[in-house]
């Protein structure tokens, strides 16, 4: 008997801190793209309760409280306990893509557990169950109840499970199957586990979807015909021009290494980086549209981090759409600011612009570099036209994620 309350209080012990665990990792993991967060938390949160409320009576039996107080422990046990099952065969529906909260199948499971409660909390309320005087329960007559009602509740689940069972995974399966059968506490430690899986297994794909569109936006920017152009200029120019032909050489190579460099980080970089790379990128263009391409900086404040591949590709949106040789010399601006909420990144051309609705190259990298900056740093950023002509485009980095 020993070796079983041994057994069972670590096992309770073992669900409370699984479950603060799995909370934290929730609330670390809260910006995860497409996870029921709610419904996790809500799994993890009654799972904990049912754990401790469990170890709380256990330790009331030890220390002999009045019957009164160890029946009401005994109600909230009953209240409290069901819920996590409850909330597991919702998880069950999620993960086969179905609304639970429609269900027919939910539906019964709620009808079911609902009167499991009610059972169980009027055989403790008309001193139905007995509690023995080294504290343990008696249900009498009740126990038949609560057997049948509990029989329904797993019959209903693996039902469901056996329609569904090609909409879930074979380790998805496994992990339900077992659920479905196991005691309370077992059951609370094997979804807690599953879930900080799940967390862990989602945050990992999302990093590989972040690397994924950098290498993306990165092979997309380095457009065939800009590199074409590049070495034709320098081509030409190393019969009439060499020295400037050699300074074209010169920024290009530091274009391309930055450029590769940048598909390798898997984090932010300091600003300075990116502003090095983007001076390389428009020291090429303006030596091949010399007298037609004029940039100034503004750039006092940069002691900010920001993801790769960022500044670079929006500069050069604004050269590729904005030189046209029937219009005036196109004017870039790159401005920073240091504000009290966080780093202001503005980006002005003259140019003539082009439509934010406009399903083409430009808006593909700059939802690219949006959804980047909002995974990376919770940043932003917007698109506007300037009243004076010409696209505006501004990156904003919180000042708790910038610095």
């Amino acid at each position: 008997m020993m070796l079983g309350f041994d057994f069972w209080a670590a096992a309770e012990a073992s669900a409370v801190l699984f479950g603060i665990f799995g909370l934290i990792l929730v609330f670390l993991a809260r910006d995860i793209d497409r996870w029921p967060a709610r419904l996790c938390i809500a799994i993890l949160s009654s799972a904990l309760l049912s754990a401790a409320l469990a170890l709380l009576k256990r330790a009331a039996a030890q220390n002999q409280v009045s019957h009164s107080l160890f029946r009401a422990l005994l109600c909230a046990e009953a209240l409290i306990t069901p819920l996590p099952s409850l909330l597991v065969f919702a998880y069950f529906l999620q993960c086969c893509g179905e609304n639970y909260l429609k269900s027919a199948a939910m539906r019964i499971q709620c009808a079911l557990t609902a009167a499991l409660i009610a059972a169980q909390w009027l055989a403790h309320l008309t001193g139905a169950v007995s509690i023995t005087p080294d504290y343990a329960t008696r249900a009498g007559r009740w126990s038949y109840v609560y057997v049948v009602i509990i029989s329904a509740l797993t019959v209903n689940c693996l039902i469901a499970l056996f329609l569904r069972r090609k909409r879930v995974t074979g380790a998805q399966f496994v992990m339900f199957l077992v659920c479905f059968f196991a005691v309370d506490v077992i059951q609370i430690i094997l979804v807690e586990l599953y879930l900080m899986a799940e967390l862990v297994r989602r945050y990992l794909m999302q990093r590989d979807e972040a690397a994924q569109q950098r290498t993306r936006a990165a092979v997309a920017q380095m457009r065939p015909h800009f590199i074409y152009n590049t070495l034709m200029n320098v081509y030409y120019l190393c019969a009439k021009d060499p020295p400037r032909a050699q300074r074209i050489i010169r920024d290009f190579t530091r274009y391309l290494q930055n450029n590769f460099t940048a598909i390798a980080q898997e984090d932010t970089i300091p600003f300075e980086k990116e502003l090095e790379h983007t001076r390389a990128y428009l020291a090429v263009e303006q030596a091949c549209f010399e007298g037609r391409l004029f940039v100034e900086f503004d750039t006092p404040d940069t002691f900010f981090r920001i993801p790769p591949l960022t500044l670079q590709p929006i500069v050069e949106n604004a050269v590729k759409h904005g030189m046209d040789p029937d219009l005036e010399p196109l004017y870039v601006s790159v401005v920073t600011r240091d504000t009290a909420r966080g780093v202001k990144i503005t980006v002005e051309d003259t140019g003539p612009g082009f439509a934010p609705t406009d399903d083409d190259e430009p808006n593909y990298a700059l939802k690219n570099i949006r959804e980047r900056l909002k995974t990376m740093c919770g940043g932003t950023l917007e698109i506007e036209e300037r009243e004076a002509g010409g696209t505006r485009v501004t990156i904003f980095i919180p000042q708790d994620e910038g610095k």
